[in-house]
């Protein structure tokens, strides 16, 4: 069995999702010629490896030493050719570092299981071309999160034999942080206690995180508020099936309830750091009024390595309340009120007045910020509090509307050339939320989409998202442009935006130069390694591979502060710095914000479908 430690350079840049985005310890990679050898012994074709809709368009890549057409056929199961034609080449991949030729099959529309395509004597992975393609992959991805159950025993017959685990961190009642954090900061405690068990462990570690709970409810809410159908009770295999509550709210509420308990209590003053200040050095503390802020985490006091969630004997703690996860709370709990109002008016009231209190709260304090100063967990921070502030007035104002509790406020207006969403970058999962609503909410989730359109045509393996540049879950990235271009769909009808979040499933399964499907259980090469303490199968012989339906934090290429992917720099491009291994963090990690995504998208494909 193996244990190991973060070394302290590792806490010091953040660990697993936890430094997403954060590029505090970036490493800039000149990526060289032995980027063509990392996956040499790939499949040279690139294809969705799980399958395509009839009526879809379909494309895959072939991988050349030179940029010259060559011709491809198309066979069924039994070999047949149905189809042929000649690769169109599209140049030279700086993503890549390849030459790429497509290859577009679109008119073939017959069903079947097992075709292939066959290029200069190479055959590709087998796909289906079929109906239904994404039904049972939304409920795959929706189980994610009842395996990331805290405090609860994973039990069978919700999860397989070898899945099935017991409870974690039950009755976690626990004060806050006491002690000298890894800057040198003292921090005072607190006077009481806090019940938070349950909620949704975060990633493969055991930590819990408001910041990042709060895009990946939300993200679950709005796929209910927009393909809830799907989801009817007793579609999904948990434990709350039959209660005559949608499966996809049950879920959601397990971690929404955990979030309204991290919630400090009235009357509480407390030393905190406001303002702005220096990373690594001790942070002046201050005491404010922090009634109504949202407590930023709860994780063990340090690292732990390969162990159960039964077997973490941590101590663990409520760590500092930040504002920015007291604004992930107020609109989650707007988002909460809205939606639970007729289903349990009970808890609809209780959601609205934690958000209530929450955006109170930040009116008292605006800019206590979270860091990376904390041993056993990572720091979500975030060093603008803009985007989260109109996310939660957008919310709150939406849900006034709803309930009549109140009269419409006015609201800023939104930024320019938004971004997708990201735990940091929440802007325009106000705007999703306020679609039907608010024209100037369509208009700009329209330009969004337009915008990340416009990146098809740079890309050599023609999907909605370019850069040179893949960071820390790269794949989170094409998953939340997914769910922009998806809306844009649903507010046009517009074929080209359905057709955008096709490509991006596409590379996830398989249309990359890797070789893998990102997403387990789907294609014919998934990927099967995650970081994770308990799917651990390859570094613990009786641990389980994961299930079905978790998706990889995928390329990177500007983070790269494992061991494993430490030995790739300046030897890959952006789309091939990916190993499958459970060591590398960086590059094959999970999470809820990047399940939540993968959710939103199957369950939109299965929808749409033609």
């Amino acid at each position: 069995m193996r244990h190991y430690l973060i070394p302290l350079a590792v806490l010091l840049a953040g660990c697993g999702a936890k430094a997403q985005d954060q590029d505090q310890e970036r490493s800039e990679n000149s990526a060289s010629n032995d980027s063509a050898v990392l996956f040499a012994d790939a499949n040279p074709i690139y294809v969705n490896q799980h399958g395509f809709s009839p009526e879809s368009h379909k494309l895959a890549f072939y991988r050349g030493e030179l940029d010259s057409p060559a011709t491809w056929s198309l066979h069924n199961e039994n070999g047949d050719v149905v189809l042929d034609g000649v690769t169109e080449p599209v140049g030279y991949s700086e993503t890549a570092q390849q030459h790429l030729n497509k290859i577009d099959f679109s008119d073939f529309d017959t069903p079947g299981d097992g075709y292939y395509l066959t290029v200069r004597g190479t055959n590709s992975p087998y796909f289906d071309i079929a109906r239904d393609l994404y039904k049972s992959l939304k409920y795959d991805a929706l189980a994610y999160f009842y395996h990331a159950r805290a405090g609860v025993p994973i039990e069978t017959p919700y999860v397989s034999a070898e899945h099935a685990r017991p409870a974690g961190h039950t009755n976690e009642v626990v004060t806050c942080f006491k002690g000298e954090d890894l800057w040198g900061t003292k921090w005072p405690g607190c006077e009481y206690e806090l019940d938070v068990t349950g909620g949704w462990y975060d990633a493969g570690d055991h930590g819990k995180y408001v910041v990042n709970a709060g895009i990946s409810t939300w993200t679950l809410l709005n796929a209910y508020e927009q393909f809830g159908e799907s989801f009817t009770d007793g579609k999904v295999n948990i434990p709350e099936a039959g209660n005559g509550v949608n499966d996809l709210l049950d879920e959601a509420r397990y971690n929404i309830e955990w979030m309204l308990s991290m919630q400090v209590p009235d009357g509480t003053t407390m030393k905190l750091p406001v303002g702005k200040q220096e990373s690594g050095k001790s942070l002046e503390l201050t005491e404010v009024d922090a009634s109504g802020m949202a407590h930023h985490k709860v994780h063990d006091e340090t690292w732990t390595g390969n162990i159960m969630p039964h077997e973490d004997e941590e101590t663990r703690y409520l760590y500092p309340p930040s504002t920015g996860a007291t604004l992930n709370l107020a609109a989650i709990g707007a988002q909460c009120a809205r939606i639970w109002r007729e289903i349990d008016p009970e808890f609809s009231e209780r959601c609205f007045e934690s958000a209530t209190k929450a955006l109170n709260a930040t009116q008292e304090s605006p800019d206590i910020y979270g860091y990376n100063n904390f041993d056993g967990g990572g720091p979500y921070g975030d060093g603008d509090f803009l985007d989260e502030k109109k996310w939660a007035l957008y919310e709150y104002n939406l849900t006034n509307q709803v309930l009549g509790a109140g009269s419409e406020a006015v609201l800023p207006a939104p930024s320019n050339n938004l971004s997708a969403p990201g735990f940091n970058n929440t802007e325009l999962l106000a705007l999703l939320s306020t679609r039907q609503t608010n024209p100037i909410s369509e208009d700009t989730i329209i330009s969004s989409a337009d915008n990340f359109l416009l990146d098809t045509a740079q890309e050599k393996l023609h999907f909605p998202y370019y850069s040179e540049r893949y960071h820390w879950g790269s794949n989170s990235a094409l998953t939340n442009r997914a769910i922009v271009l998806g809306t844009a769909y649903q507010l046009t009808g517009e074929q080209k935006y359905r057709d955008g979040v096709v490509d991006l499933m596409d590379y996830l399964l398989g249309r990359n130069p890797t070789g893998y499907s990102y997403i387990t259980g789907y294609g014919d090469k998934p990927y099967k390694n995650p970081h994770h303490r308990f799917w651990a199968k390859s570094q613990i012989g009786d641990r389980p591979e994961p299930p079905a339906g978790v998706l990889s934090g995928g390329p990177n290429n500007t983070n790269m502060s494992d061991p494993v992917a430490e030995k790739l720099k300046g030897k890959c491009a952006a789309q091939t710095c990916y190993v499958d291994d459970h060591g590398a963090w960086t590059l094959n990690e999970v999470t809820i914000n990047w399940n939540a995504p993968l959710v939103w998208m199957a369950a939109f494909l299965d929808a749409t479908e033609p």
